[in-house]
């Protein structure tokens, strides 16, 4: 199993927080024993304090006499090979040498456990003390009658205590060390088992082919949808990549054939060319073949960049700045062949992508100016609408009337159009670039001109103060 796994993580931490649980449920039940078990052997104590005064009274002691001492059995700790019915068989027990007591009369020790004879001085304060006999620790409990003077000791060693804890320890960890092993193997066949549907999705991604970009559409469990969804996403975006890419190579080798061949006819008539008026005529078709052939491939690779820019990086910037860059970005012969009229309020700003923006009115300035009548004005006007979009209308005047609804289509040209310069792919390049900015372009035939009329958003900055 890798360390980087979710599987090994997820047995990892809940094995954790199983085995921490029950550890701290252990400490918190041993603590509450061990309390209990200090309440329990400190009553008794007390008890066997006033057991002992309760027996004074029937015993009468001589001032001269020395103390009375109570023997001890020495029984041999055997461990814990024995059980509890095998010990009771014998007349006395191993812990008795663990309880001691003494008995104090006017500062005189009248009668002592044997196993106290060297026992720390009486502390004449009543309840109970620790105190250390013998390098071990003893609890003690120290009772007073004041009728007679005299001073009940009981004590027990702190190991007795200790042991039963330890016991009581070893009862509450042992289950947790039993179980452990167990419960790890149930929950990694669990997490096996939830994780089955993430291999199963694992298996049908790597299933998929350039040929077969089709939706996933096995159910899964809720945690796995956003993954579905975002897999299924990327087969969408893949597949319209690849979708533009054999678009883009039909379009290529579809509109190149016919210039090719026409390119390659010219240069066999130059080839042919007797004289330098034949050989100069062959060599300017051949020019401009080239150029047609050049602005095609440029149009192509334009179009297929822009189509595969999935977001931009938009910014305020005055439109009557870009309108002037483009224009200036136009063919000498188109921009002093037509009268131009810009009515745009200085102030007004637009939100996109400067570059693609520059594009879109180079495109649409450049048509403008292509298919207007000779010395026609071509009039441009931008100012912001009730919805609070900014509009910009280009306007030039036109005799042909182009069919609006495959404006925008990839190669489309007017018949009427097809001696003028062109690849019928500009509009395609604005139309996305629009889509890109959640724009929208329309075109209007109205009497004897043609409009183009572009909506942007407006956004916060757009219009100065």
């Amino acid at each position: 199993m890798q360390f980087n796994s979710i599987k090994f993580w997820l047995l990892l931490v809940i094995n954790s927080i199983i085995f921490v649980s029950l550890s701290i449920t252990a400490y918190i039940s041993y603590n509450n024993a061990l309390h209990e078990l200090d309440e329990i052997y400190d009553a008794q104590l007390a008890r066997n304090a006033r057991l002992v005064s309760a027996l004074l009274h029937n015993i009468s002691f001589d001032d001269t006499e020395l103390p009375i001492i109570i023997a001890v059995p020495n029984i041999i700790d055997s461990g814990e090979n024995q059980t509890a019915a095998q010990q009771r068989q014998y007349s006395a027990h191993k812990y008795e040498r663990k309880l001691a007591f003494q008995v104090w009369q006017h500062d005189k020790l009248l009668m002592e456990s044997e196993n106290t004879l060297s026992f720390p001085p009486l502390v004449k304060n009543e309840g109970f003390h620790e105190l250390f006999y013998q390098d071990e620790l003893w609890i003690s409990f120290v009772l007073y009658l004041p009728e007679q003077d005299t001073w009940v000791v009981t004590a027990q060693r702190e190991d007795v205590r200790e042991e039963i804890s330890g016991h009581l320890a070893l009862a509450q960890i042992r289950p947790i060390l039993v179980l452990l092993l167990p419960l790890s193997i149930l929950i990694y066949i669990v997490i096996k088992w939830v994780l089955l549907p993430l291999k199963q999705l694992a298996r049908l991604v790597a299933a998929k082919s350039p040929e077969q970009l089709t939706e996933i559409t096995l159910a899964q469990p809720a945690e796995l949808q956003p993954i579905k969804l975002a897999i299924n996403q990327l087969i969408h975006r893949v597949a319209h990549f690849l979708h533009q890419e054999k678009r883009f190579t039909a379009d290529a080798a579809h509109e190149l054939r016919t210039p090719l061949s026409i390119l390659q006819l010219h240069c066999t008539n130059l080839l042919d060319a007797k004289t330098p008026e034949e050989i100069k005529e062959a060599a300017e078709s051949i020019l401009l073949g080239s150029k047609k052939m050049t602005h095609l491939v440029n149009q192509l690779l334009q179009l297929s960049r822009v189509e595969r820019i999935a977001d931009t990086a938009c910014s305020n910037m005055p439109l009557t700045q870009l309108l002037n860059n483009s224009l200036s970005a136009l063919p000498l012969t188109l921009l002093e062949s037509t009268e131009w009229q810009l009515t745009v309020d200085p102030a007004l700003n637009i939100y996109g992508e400067p570059l693609l923006l520059s594009i879109v009115f180079k495109n649409l300035l450049e048509n403008a100016a292509k298919y207007a009548e000779p010395e026609q004005q071509v009039s441009v006007n931008a100012a912001k609408n009730d919805d609070n979009a900014l509009v910009i209308s280009i306007i030039n005047p036109s005799q042909i009337k182009p069919d609006v609804n495959r404006m925008g289509e990839r190669f489309y040209r007017d018949p009427k159009h097809q001696s003028i310069n062109g690849s019928g792919l500009g509009l395609s390049i604005v139309m996305r670039i629009v889509e890109l900015h959640h724009a929208n372009i329309s075109y209007q035939l109205a009497a004897d001109n043609f409009n183009v009329t572009l909506t942007f958003p407006l956004k916060e900055g757009s219009t100065k103060a």
